[in-house]
């Protein structure tokens, strides 16, 4: 009778795979909390993501040395269509500085690696989702607009999203950190700023949010991956370039060339045999430079050295110094977003400042034979 009852568990594994195939492909977390969400949210699933997250504290210089916790996604795989199997997407996302520096020139804060802040418990009204890891981190699942609108059927999709998001408390600020995953792939990435100013609700001094990101993008593994920078020439024509990142560096974002970093995997195609890959799109508020080097470009590129070796974005000009190559290996891309909270603030900020937000995209390229979710 027990040899009946494993081999009926056993057929129904296998039954269970073939519905599901990532199943039988996705790796489990090796660290951190798994974290599974299948799109559409009802009826028959068709893309799926399989997330780990963790909540860490940023390494110190000694062992014995504090810095801010962040929310890590520690590795994420992404299902493009229910017969497809999963595409490895990230090896690691997590926020990596947020400094803010005050228009005299002084105080300037670098909020997560100089100081302990932690992540703080959510409300039930706060979170209107699932509550997570001691109540510090959100899960939310719903409607994200209108995905696409096919003008000749004439048929349309709104598409939804899974988000996951928590808060730093700084003292006087608190800074969101939220991560998106689209049901066609796209990861949505923003941080917000919120709390009361400084020196109270009188103080008119301006000052910078600038939020810091490190991006392990693995696309359909770690190594393999290149990163090019493509760029527009506006004229009466339209010139489009593209260049290959072959070592360490910083890359300047041109708003007239409509600057995009894409990490491509020159192994890995899609069923009509083109390159899968994600690009970074920047949302930019405005361009900034500091006298910090770190600073000095919006978007760098450096070499991986491991999942717990070099996570600091204000040392990101150090990482990238020896100028490695990162052509075909495992890369890491950083990139800097900047909030101007400028003097002589509005009424509207006297109390607490509503939250200001500023992020990026991380867009699949190639990763569907065609326009998610079309019949």
């Amino acid at each position: 009778m027990k040899y009946a009852l494993l081999r009926s568990a056993l057929a129904l594994s296998a039954a269970a795979l073939l519905l599901h195939p990532s199943r039988a492909l996705a790796a489990p977390c090796a660290s951190g909390n798994e974290l599974v969400q299948e799109f559409p949210t009802a009826g028959p699933a068709v893309s799926r993501w399989e997330l780990c997250w963790d909540v860490v504290r940023l390494p110190g210089p000694i062992p014995i040395a504090q810095r801010s916790e962040t929310l890590v996604i520690s590795s994420a795989e992404f299902r493009p269509g229910a017969a497809a199997a999963p595409v490895k997407v990230l090896g690691d996302l997590r926020m990596s500085e947020i400094f803010v520096p005050y228009h005299p020139g002084t105080p300037r804060l670098h909020d997560m690696s100089d100081l302990p802040f932690s992540l703080v418990a959510l409300a039930s009204v706060e979170c209107t989702g699932t509550r997570l890891g001691s109540n510090r981190v959100c899960r939310e699942v719903g409607d994200r607009g209108l995905a696409w609108r096919d003008p000749y059927v004439p048929v349309s999709r709104r598409g939804e999203k899974l988000v996951l998001w928590s808060i730093l408390n700084a003292g006087n600020y608190d800074y969101v950190m939220e991560y998106g995953f689209f049901d066609d792939g796209t990861i949505e990435v923003r941080a917000g700023a919120t709390g009361r100013k400084l020196l109270g609700a009188d103080d008119m001094t301006g000052h910078f949010h600038n939020f810091a990101w490190r991006i392990d993008l693995d696309v359909d593994g770690a190594d393999g991956d290149t990163a090019h920078v493509s760029a527009a020439r506006v004229g009466r024509k339209v010139t489009e370039s593209e260049k290959t990142i072959d070592v360490e560096q910083g890359l300047k974002w041109d708003a007239k060339g409509f600057t995009h970093v894409e990490v491509s995997d020159a192994t890995s195609v899609n069923g009509r045999g083109r390159p899968r890959g994600y690009t970074l799109a920047p949302v930019v508020e405005g361009s900034t430079r500091f006298p910090e080097s770190w600073t000095k470009f919006p978007i760098w590129v450096t070499r991986s050295h491991g999942p717990e070796a070099e996570l600091l974005a204000r040392q990101v000009d150090v990482y990238a110094s020896d100028r490695e190559p990162v052509a075909g290996t495992d890369l890491v891309l950083w990139y800097l977003a900047s909030h101007d909270h400028e003097s002589d603030m509005r009424d509207e900020d006297r109390r607490t400042v509503p939250v200001a937000w500023v992020g990026f995209r991380l867009e699949p390229q190639n990763l569907w034979d065609g326009t998610p979710f079309h019949p």
